[in-house]
């Protein structure tokens, strides 16, 4: 407490009001030394460069789409450089003292908190800001917007109920999804008007709102995904029963049972506004240190998705502190920490079915203390190469496609229909091709079933699907070197203006159709009668299987010794052979195009990333 006073220099006076405001009443008064005490940790940003991105999404959020001008100017330009403004030297008393009575009110008069203790009170309701945001006074607006939800629950005594009615109400205005730019927290009173941004900006919107309302939750988030790139975030709501629940207000209400939106996640962490204890008694004042271990505003809450376990592992260095990651083209990301006891490290409460690798840190670097290890059933399978022995490994991918993705992107593909006809009234329609099947890939030549002379060519989306497609074509020959021209001659309006109907044949197999209708079909007109022999597929995919004409290099992991390549190979169809080492771990690059990969073993020549584990 002195030394948060003391940083605030002149402002001491301020906050030195609230503490005097709150003399008589002792757990006011605690509170209002639990947020001074804390409050030299947080800050917000100022500078014309937050008002010009606000304005960006602004636009963003009317129009669904973002100039590729606007992209090229600011994704390039990170925020975090702009001024710092510490909420001990600005901070006014009324502020901190309209916020402490509302949050009391909500705590003491909702039903649901009768259970709630103090601690987790201050943890869950109180705090003023979440994290960089712009400080503001957000929390009587957001009350008045908001609690209107919760009128039918006046006797509720389940803060699980309570959270599912202010989930649908939150859910209900469209979301725009962006993650173009790199910014500090926006506003609160900005996300109450404008609903853009990324899963950061949909959780901390759903925690003003929870807040305001009396609904104790917070943010758990994982530091980098195990599938694929990237971090993510989510809600949680704590349950009478002490227990945290997860919820995500664009696509699912939480229940009793739910853990999780069923991705691989490795280690969870909680989002505090209160200072921490250590994850190792003295690791923050230690130089070279990854920052996420001396971040002291949050906790690790994997316990509350896959329960308790540890694992030990050897390593092959000295250093005091080894770092369980996770793979990154870009690195190995320490995802948790352990002391290096005597060549052994211990980790706790770690998920199964995934990949990991222990590191140590070298100066400003993180080097592998050992060989990366598969970790399922409660036993570690370390990947140690057997060079001497070796597989026929044919190759498909070079990043591992999430099972949710993939049911996502393909969801417009099971069910179509694909006629020709030589009249547009498609009186007698010859069906050309029908998918009954997923695909497995994202280029598909198919052979016509009817190879009639037909004019025009109708393709059916699934009942009350959406058309979503990235690639169509037509050939008069089974080599595919006559293509027929084919021109759309329906109007179809897109969901979203990038995806215009021109994208189903611009040779871009990222870029793709979606329209708006649910109800629809593309009509071709072929420009005179042919017999259509081939037929190109691509739905909208992520363009991470095989190309021909890339250049391709397969490593294998060697340990402490580093990734060792196998060798370069330009693709001359859809799949790689390589001889590899037995029991290796892998990573395929593409040195042609892209970026996303991720670590796989093989099996009797079969690929293996941790979403399709044998």
């Amino acid at each position: 407490m002195a030394y948060a006073l003391d940083f605030a220099g002149e402002n001491r006076k301020e906050l030195e009001k609230v503490l005097d405001y709150y003399a008589e009443d002792s757990q006011k008064l605690e509170a209002a030394r639990f947020l001074i005490r804390n409050m030299p940790r947080y800050y917000g940003y100022e500078g014309w460069r937050l008002d010009s991105i606000q304005k960006i999404l602004i636009t963003a959020e009317q129009k669904h789409f973002i100039d590729d001008s606007i992209l090229r100017k600011w994704t390039k330009q990170s925020l975090y450089s702009l001024p710092k403004i510490y909420d001990a030297h600005i901070i006014k008393a009324d502020y901190l003292i309209e916020n402490i009575d509302l949050s009391f009110k909500m705590w003491k008069e909702r039903p649901w908190n009768q259970d709630l203790p103090f601690e987790d009170f201050c943890e869950l309701i109180l705090p003023y800001r979440i994290d960089d945001e712009p400080l503001s006074n957000w929390r009587q607006n957001y009350f008045e917007v908001y609690f209107s939800a919760l009128d039918s629950l006046s006797n509720c005594t389940d803060p699980l109920r309570a959270c599912n009615a202010l989930s649908k109400e939150l859910s209900k205005k469209e979301f725009f999804y962006t993650v173009n730019f790199d910014m500090p927290h926006l506003s609160a009173h900005f996300l109450l008007e404008h609903h853009v941004g990324f899963c950061r900006e949909i959780c901390d919107r759903a925690v003003y709102a929870m807040r305001a309302c009396g609904i104790p939750g917070t943010v758990d988030m994982f530091v980098y995904s195990p599938e694929y790139q990237g971090s993510h975030q989510w809600n949680v709501v704590r349950g009478k029963n002490g227990v945290f629940y997860p919820f995500w207000t664009s696509w699912y209400e939480m229940d009793n049972n739910m853990k999780g939106d069923g991705r691989k996640k490795g280690k969870i962490y909680r989002q505090c506004f209160g200072m921490q204890k250590e994850a190792i008694e003295g690791i923050t004042s230690r130089r070279n240190v990854p920052p996420l271990f001396k971040n002291r505003f949050i906790k690790d809450a994997t316990t509350d998705y896959i329960g308790t376990n540890k694992i030990t592992v050897e390593v092959e260095v000295k250093e005091p502190y080894i770092y369980l990651g996770v793979f990154s083209p870009n690195g190995w990301i320490p995802i948790d920490v352990g002391e290096n006891m005597g060549g052994n490290v211990t980790f706790h409460n770690v998920e199964q079915n995934l990949i990991y690798q222990t590191l140590y840190s070298d100066s400003d670097t993180l080097k592998m203390a050992g060989y990366p290890f598969l970790y399922t059933q409660d036993t570690i399978h370390p990947f140690i190469p057997e060079t001497k022995h070796t597989e026929r490994a044919a190759l498909h991918r070079k990043m591992s496609l999430v099972k949710g993705i993939k049911a996502f992107l393909y969801r417009y593909i099971i069910g179509v229909r694909i006629e020709g006809s030589k009249n547009l009234s498609f009186r007698n329609p010859r069906q050309l091709l029908a998918l009954q099947d997923t695909l497995t890939s994202n280029y598909h030549e198919f052979v016509s079933s009817d190879t009639s002379l037909v004019r025009y060519i109708r393709y059916n989306s699934p009942l009350e699907r959406s058309i979503e497609l990235a690639e169509i074509a037509f050939w008069e020959d089974l080599d595919m070197k006559k293509e027929i021209p084919a021109k759309v001659i329906n109007d179809l309006v897109p969901l979203h203006p990038a995806n215009s109907i021109d994208k189903i044949n611009d040779k871009e197999i990222l870029s793709f159709f979606e329209s708006q209708d649910t109800t629809c079909h593309l009509l071709f007109d072929l420009g005179k009668e042919v017999s259509v022999k081939k037929i190109l597929l691509c739905p909208r995919n992520d363009d991470n299987y095989i190309w021909p004409g890339d250049e391709y290099e397969l490593f294998y992991n060697n340990g402490i010794n580093g990734w060792i390549s196998l060798g370069k190979q330009k693709a001359k169809e859809r799949v790689l052979y390589y001889d590899v080492p037995a029991n290796a771990l892998f990573w395929l690059r593409n040195l042609t195009k892209g970026k996303e990969e991720q670590i796989f073993f093989c099996r009797e020549g079969v690929q293996y990333f941790v979403t399709n584990l044998p």
